[in-house]
């Protein structure tokens, strides 16, 4: 069994879009620091980087030999001189184009052929606090139009991820099912399951089903095919391009937090972060307790409290994240791999296992709700209070909705997996092809809200999997998912 499955975050651990600047400016933000970033020869960008709570692990879950760590997902923006833009660096393609200090890997994130990105993690087994002095990077400046890298302003931005490794696993947990109705926790409210399923059937145990590889999958009510109890339809295909989890991929540690996304909305075109800011349609309720503090200034967005998950975020702010970051939206399939790992299921189970949820709830309306929680925090409470899953990632349920593509419906199913290529397109949305558009189906959640409501947090409950609020909420936040390279 993972030592991470049950370990505890004891300490505040945030992921944080760091930004530095040529000057040598210090970007500090929670535990993660990007330093000392600067120009070099052959257009490399050279930084310090450091943060808390890392790891790399082996070891066996039912005579399987598994091996996660937690990674930086880095990628370089710039802006010419002059311009009042910033641009996505495109980065080597090849992994030996970057360099790592002694004890670290560097692999190369891709879209499209171009290097996005890059991870850097662990090349041994450790845990604790990391610290890699001289990381390199190449830029290549002149595809991007930069003659003089030294003349451009850059920044370089680092995201806490989790490596899930590829094999296979176990979607749906087996449980007794309601269609509607109730709050039962020892029921979920439909799941994923091998068909066939009488959809009235409210008395039978649904079987899981194994995701045994990336191929096309036959949906339908019939045997040995992937099916639900809940919120399916119509039968056809799930293609060999949907992502299913069996492969290998990046999952951001922590949601988005309010940080990270005051850095986003200040490296955009200011009409595009005018759409994008959240602030002005949050009601006159919620004002009052400080839940979203990004700040509009002259000089950008800034958040007071930078570590809070960011909540009030819509499906195209989202989406314009994860376009921007050269990210991508999870699907629902990668959320239970992401939750459960390879483990047998367990009826009703919660991201963290099977403990109940132990939340202070807000049950009326009218009571603006907590604050969200600074992502990573943990405490004295352990798992179950940072809903951290087999892998080690955190708030998956309890907290803020997670947004995932469906399975449940044909405008799920045609989501390709493609990433972002760090641009938006000229009205300030994501523009990659195949994913869910703005006011389209194809969207759901999982995972459960962190107040008022006290079902809906299984790992496997699909109640609102297929459920097109594409609109702003105080539950909704986001995290982007990468395929490993």
């Amino acid at each position: 069994m993972s030592m991470f499955r049950n370990r505890r975050l004891d300490a505040l651990s945030a992921a944080v879009v760091l930004i530095a600047a040529l000057c040598g400016q210090l970007a500090d933000a929670a535990n993660m620091k990007v330093s000392n970033v600067a120009a070099v020869e052959d257009g490399n960008v050279r930084f310090d980087i450091s943060w808390d709570d890392s790891w790399r692990a082996s070891w066996k879950e039912a005579d399987i030999e598994l091996t996660n760590w937690d990674a930086a997902w880095i990628f370089v923006k710039y802006r010419k001189q002059g311009e009042p833009h910033w641009n996505h660096a495109t980065l080597g393609g090849k992994d030996a184009d970057h360099w790592a200090p002694e004890g670290a890997k560097i692999n190369v994130g891709l879209t499209a052929d171009k290097g996005m990105g890059v991870f850097l993690y662990r090349a041994a087994e450790g845990k604790g606090t990391w610290t890699n002095n001289g990381v390199k990077v190449k830029w290549l400046h002149k595809d991007d139009g930069v003659d003089d890298p030294a003349k451009a302003e850059l920044c370089v931005h680092a995201l806490e991820m989790v490596y899930v490794p590829r094999g296979a696993f176990k979607v749906g947990s087996g449980a007794l099912s309601y269609i509607s109705g109730g709050s039962d926790r020892k029921q979920e409210a439909g799941s994923l399951a091998i068909g066939p399923w009488k959809h009235n059937d409210r008395t039978t145990h649904a079987p899981p089903f194994e995701i045994t590889g990336e191929a096309e999958l036959k949906m339908a009510n019939a045997p040995g095919c992937l099916w639900g109890t809940f919120n399916m339809g119509p039968e056809g295909t799930l293609p060999a391009e949907f992502p299913k989890g069996h492969a290998a991929f990046y999952c951001m540690k922590y949601e988005m937090n309010q940080g990270q996304y005051a850095a986003f909305l200040s490296q955009i075109a200011e009409p595009h972060a005018a759409k994008r800011y959240p602030r002005p349609t949050i009601p006159a309720r919620f004002a009052g307790n400080g839940i979203h503090t990004v700040e509009k200034s002259a000089t950008g967005y800034a958040a007071s409290k930078p570590d809070r998950a960011c909540n009030w975020i819509s499906w195209d702010d989202g989406a314009a994240y994860a376009d921007w970051a050269a990210m991508r939206p999870m699907t629902e399939l990668e959320y239970e791999k992401a939750c459960r790992g390879p483990c047998k299921p367990v009826p009703c189970e919660y991201a963290w296992g099977i403990e109940p949820p132990n939340f202070e709830w807000a049950d009326r309306i009218d009571v603006p709700p907590p604050v969200p929680y600074p992502v990573g925090i943990c405490g004295p409470q352990g798992r179950a209070k940072a809903g951290s899953t087999y892998w080690g990632i955190a708030t998956m349920s309890g907290h803020l909705r997670e947004r995932t593509v469906t399975v449940g419906n044909v405008e799920g199913r045609a989501f390709k997996g493609t990433c972002g290529d760090g641009r938006l397109n000229g009205e300030g949305m994501a523009d990659v092809a195949g994913w869910p558009g703005p006011s389209t189906a194809g969207i759901g959640f999982h995972g459960g809200p962190w107040y008022k409501d006290k079902v809906r947090l299984q790992v496997s409950d699909r109640f609102l999997a297929v459920c097109l609020r594409p609109q702003r909420s105080e539950f909704y936040g986001f995290r982007g998912v990468r395929q490993a390279p």
